[in-house]
């Protein structure tokens, strides 16, 4: 009688997050997942019925991550301060410790979007610890009261992520561009983040 293994749920997990960095949702292979788990294929399908249920699983294991130390910090008394500061700390450091879902996430944006994005919204709406909708209103309400510059809580959002996540995506035309080479070491993290932290602030609080 087959039981449920730790391990081996974690190995499959690892090989898979590896497979849809390099492939993407749609040209990955359960194949090679069980490859790389060092399985065989009927032992994938026993612990993840589909290639739809294990990409969500790896997805919502690294999101549940990152939105679960976002949600610690997210309270009604939150200052829009206190959140440029903490939410670009907090993805940059994520992605330099999850360099494998940005690589899924950019290679499904591109080919796949509906895919990543629905897998995406199921998580945070049926997983997470804190709902958008009241996040979203907090953004708006700043803005009434003179706090933010700008009132469109999605292009505030999007300001965040936008310079957090060019740390990762623009790198290469960066050092082509400057001769410099980058090292993706502590320094250059802790340096990063302050100059985000430093941007937003100047930018968008009043």
């Amino acid at each position: 009688m087959k039981t449920n293994n730790p391990e081996t749920k974690e190995r499959i997990l690892q090989a898979a997050q590896k497979e849809f960095a390099a492939r993407g949702f749609a040209g990955a292979r359960m194949e090679a997942i069980a490859r790389g788990a060092a399985i065989n294929k009927a032992m994938l399908f026993y612990y993840f019925s589909s290639k739809d249920n294990l990409y969500r699983t790896v997805l919502l294991g690294v999101f549940s991550e990152i939105f679960g130390e976002i949600g610690r910090f997210l309270s009604p008394t939150l200052t829009p301060g206190l959140l440029l500061e903490k939410f670009p700390e907090i993805y940059i450091r994520f992605i330099a410790r999850h360099p494998d879902l940005l690589r899924i996430m950019v290679f499904d944006l591109i080919h796949n979007p509906e895919n990543v994005t629905a897998a995406m919204s199921g998580i945070i709406h049926d997983k997470m610890a804190f709902a958008p909708q009241p996040f979203l209103e907090l953004i708006t309400k700043w803005h009434r009261q003179g706090l933010i510059s700008e009132g469109d809580p999605l292009h505030f959002m999007m300001n965040i992520v936008a310079l957090s996540i060019f740390s990762f995506i623009g790198k290469p035309m960066v050092e082509a561009i400057s001769g410099i080479q980058i090292k993706d070491d502590a320094d250059f993290f802790r340096k990063r983040i302050a100059s985000v932290v430093n941007v937003l602030k100047r930018g968008m609080l009043k």
